[in-house]
């Protein structure tokens, strides 16, 4: 009988033991138990990561083809991760080795029509590939690429043009007799063109009383937009 009781008091005691171990455990979210990994989730931000990407960032609609940019070897494309001048945190930045070329419906063939340079950076909104902005020069059917698409002072601009089914990069030759492969325009004022004369708005920076205003003729001969002349415009001129 002796025994007995010893044996019934043990096992009360192993009961309560137990019984307070399960309320430690219990004390941090009433009527639950914490799980180990519930305080260590990712957010879904935590989980995105640089990848690869082979997309066309870029396209020119024309009759006889199409002007795509695409990569030309490795390219990373990531969210920008932060707000800033070149956009918002969830906008995506394309960075690598890229390429315009010209896709030929009458042909059948693609031609390669410019490099960029090295580590070329493209900024988008979202990944569907942008519509380029498209207008005529003459003869010349005229695209306008725009790698980011916004900025604090100016937005890069590349000229390529079409002729009788053939694709070109177009430069700009300035009054200084420099010749350049692109040109920034405002990042609110786009270009426009008339008959026969395109016209720039240049990017600006703080402290700048006056902002350019480029006028070109087009030169088909020489593949190259020609400076016919610059205004100055106060920076909140319409132009």
């Amino acid at each position: 009988m002796r025994n007995n009781s010893m044996v019934f008091v043990m096992i009360m005691a192993l009961l309560t033991a137990c019984a307070n171990v399960t309320d430690e455990k219990n004390q941090g979210v009433p009527g639950t138990i914490e799980s180990p990994t519930a305080s260590v989730m990712p957010s879904p931000k935590s989980t995105e990561v640089k990848r690869s990407d082979n997309s066309v960032r870029a396209i020119g609609t024309h009759p006889n083809g199409r002007l795509l940019i695409q990569p030309a070897g490795n390219v990373i494309v990531a969210p920008l991760g932060a707000p800033s001048c070149y956009g918002l945190e969830t906008d995506l930045s394309w960075s690598g080795d890229y390429e315009a070329v010209w896709e030929s419906e009458t042909a059948g063939t693609i031609s390669e029509v410019m490099a960029f340079p090295s580590d070329f950076e493209i900024i988008q909104p979202n990944d569907v590939p942008v519509e380029m902005q498209k207008f005529s020069m003459g003869d010349t059917d005229v695209f306008a690429f725009v790698p980011r698409y916004t900025d604090c002072h100016g937005l890069d601009t590349y000229l390529f043009g079409v002729t009788d089914g053939k694709a070109f990069h177009i430069t700009f030759e300035m009054k200084s007799g420099e010749v350049w492969l692109n040109i920034d325009q405002h990042p609110h004022k786009l270009i426009r063109s008339t008959k026969d004369e395109l016209i720039v708005t240049g990017g600006y920076g703080a402290g700048q009383d006056t902002i350019d205003e480029f006028h070109f003729k087009y030169d088909s001969s020489k593949h190259s937009m020609i400076l016919q002349k610059t205004n100055q415009l106060k920076p909140d001129d319409k132009g």
